[in-house]
């Protein structure tokens, strides 16, 4: 079965995963030492499907398979929203320079290098680097806040969200009962018939974890 655009996703083995996550982490760490000397500290996680060891590619493609990490800040070194996006972005451009990797390029929610095959003309990875901080509302509520790019009016704000604490205790549920393969086949099926190119890869997973969630009986 195949999505919107005829193309059929498979999942990346590990073996491929394990060599491109080092690189990475080794340039996020160059990074931490450069942002420092800004006064500016942050931790990094490996989110997304990446997170869950469920990359997927486009079989036979020529988009490669992509990775997404957040950079939690710590210390903002007092740099406003705007000073400290278009920091991260010159210093990883810096870094980047010493290796194979694309310059970066500016989303609304992440900033992206990729690893491209130019004889071949296809992407072999790319990565994804959000800039957010993890706080509590005034309900001591969890709340996650991602730096965003407004490209129409040229500004960086803070845009908060919850985390999504009541799909991590389903998963945590289905995994507990031996029901992660099945997790995986259903984000899988769900992928490869999306009908909705705006559709994150995150939102098909949260929908895999409901769908095989509500095939049991829970006490």
């Amino acid at each position: 079965m195949s999505d919107y655009a005829g193309r059929t996703f498979e999942f990346v083995s590990k073996s491929e995963l394990s060599p491109v996550k080092i690189q990475v982490e080794e340039i996020i760490n160059l990074l931490q030492d450069a942002m420092r000397e800004f006064g500016v500290t942050f931790t990094f996680k490996l989110v997304g499907s990446g997170g869950k060891h469920l990359v997927t590619r486009v079989v036979n493609g020529n988009t490669g398979f992509d990775f997404d990490y957040n950079l939690g800040i710590q210390k903002d070194g007092d740099l406003s929203g705007r000073e400290l996006r278009l920091k991260v972005k010159s210093q990883l451009e810096s870094i980047l320079s010493e290796t194979g990797y694309s310059t970066v390029s500016s989303g609304k929610q992440s900033m992206t290098f990729k690893f491209v095959d130019h004889e071949n003309s296809r992407v072999i990875h790319s990565c994804d680097f959000a800039v957010e901080n993890d706080i509590e509302d005034e309900n001591g509520d969890s709340i996650q806040e991602i730096l965003i790019w407004q490209r129409e009016n040229d500004t960086y704000v803070w845009n908060k969200r919850p985390f999504a604490k009541n799909h991590s205790d389903k998963l945590s549920n289905l995994k507990a009962n031996g029901l992660w393969q099945e997790v995986k086949d259903e984000y899988l099926k769900i992928k490869n018939n999306n009908q909705d190119k705006e559709k994150k890869s995150f939102s098909l997973f949260f929908e895999a974890i409901n769908n095989v969630y509500n095939r049991y009986e829970w006490n």
